[in-house]
C-alpha cells in the first residue's frame, strides 16, 4: 500500500468540500489522462505555489502536502499558531496553492506496478523494455523524469525512456511539465517551492541568478527546519522545476529534500518530518508577507 493517485484525490476532495474557502481545480493532465489537481487556500495577493511528487517514488511529498493543507486550515479556523507562526496573518496576506502529486502517473506504477491489459502500460513496456517496475520507478507514463523535462539548461541525462533520469526528447515536452508551467506562467507566483525526497537540504539558486534575498530567506528555513543550505552537483543541478523557476522569474524558488534514508520513503516517517518540513513552508509563506 501507499500514497497513490486515488488515496489523494479523495483527501483534496474533502478537503475542498469541508473547509471554507478552499477551492479545488485542474491545472491539466497527466500522459495518462489524469487529472492534475491543485488546492487553493488563503486570501492574500501574494501568490506561492508548493508541489510534490515529481517523482513517482516520493509519494510521501504529497502525503505531506495534504496533511499541512490540514493542519494549517485547522489553525486558521482555530485561531491558533502554527508551530510558532500566525497562520491568520498568513491566510489573510498569502494565497497558497498546493499542487500535491505533479506525476500522477508516476506515483500509481510507483505503488501499484502495471496491468498489462491497460495501453498506456503495455506501451510503456514496449518503450523501456522491463516488466518490474514498482519500487523503483520515477519516471512518469512516458519513462520521463519529470524534475529533468523543465527549460533550464535541460540536457539529455539518460538517453533512452526508462525508471529515472531520461529528459525527455526536448524541454517541456511532457504534459505534467507543460500543466506546471503554463499555470505558473499564468498566476504569476511569487515564490515556488519543490518538495523531493530524500536529503535533509534546501536548494535556492540555480546558475547564479538567485538574489541574497533569496539565500537569506533559505538561511531562514534552514533555521526553522535544521536542514542545511546546499548547492546541487551533477545531473541534479539543472532541468528540475526550481530550477526553471529560477531562471524564468530572477528567483524565489526552491528545492526541499525531506527526510532521509532510501526512496521510497515510509509514510510512517511522516510523522517524524511533518514538523521540520511544515516549518519550511511556513518560514517560506512569511518571506511574502514581510518583504
Amino acid at each position: 500500500m501507499g500514497y497513490d493517485y486515488k488515496k489523494c484525490t479523495s483527501e483534496i476532495r474533502e478537503f475542498a468540500a469541508k473547509i471554507n474557502g478552499a477551492q479545488m481545480f485542474s491545472v491539466g493532465e497527466s500522459v495518462m489522462e489524469k487529472k492534475i489537481y491543485c488546492v487553493k487556500y488563503g486570501k492574500g495577493g501574494r501568490k506561492i505555489l508548493a508541489n510534490g511528487a515529481h517523482h513517482g517514488l516520493e509519494y510521501i511529498t504529497a502525503a505531506f502536502l495534504m496533511r499541512f493543507l490540514r493542519e494549517y486550515a485547522a489553525s486558521v479556523e482555530g485561531g491558533t499558531e502554527m508551530f510558532g507562526y500566525d497562520t491568520n496573518a498568513l491566510y489573510e496576506k498569502v494565497g497558497l496553492y498546493v499542487i500535491p502529486m505533479v506525476n500522477p502517473d508516476g506515483v500509481d506504477i510507483a505503488i501499484n506496478g502495471l496491468d498489462i491489459t491497460n495501453k498506456y502500460h503495455r506501451r510503456l513496456i514496449s518503450l523501456v523494455g522491463i516488466h518490474s517496475f514498482n519500487r523503483v520507478w520515477q519516471a512518469n507514463a512516458n519513462g520521463v523524469d519529470i524534475n529533468h523535462n523543465y527549460d533550464a539548461h535541460w540536457s539529455v541525462v539518460e538517453r533512452m525512456p526508462g525508471p529515472t533520469k531520461y529528459s525527455g526528447p526536448y524541454a517541456e515536452s511532457e504534459p505534467e511539465t507543460r500543466a506546471v508551467t503554463e499555470f505558473v506562467r499564468g498566476e504569476g507566483f511569487d515564490m515556488l517551492v519543490a518538495f523531493h525526497s530524500q536529503g535533509r537540504e534546501i536548494y535556492y539558486d540555480f546558475d547564479g541568478i538567485a538574489a541574497e534575498r533569496d539565500r537569506a530567506a533559505a538561511d531562514r528555513m534552514s533555521r526553522a527546519s535544521g536542514y542545511p543550505v546546499c548547492v546541487p552537483a551533477g545531473s541534479a543541478a539543472f532541468g528540475g522545476c526550481k530550477d526553471w523557476f529560477v531562471k524564468e522569474f530572477g528567483g524565489g524558488g526552491f528545492t526541499i529534500e525531506m527526510g532521509s534514508g532510501k526512496n521510497p520513503l515510509p509514510e510512517k516517517m511522516l510523522d517524524d518530518i511533518f514538523e521540520e518540513n511544515s516549518k519550511i513552508l511556513l518560514s517560506a509563506m512569511s518571506e511574502l508577507c514581510f518583504d
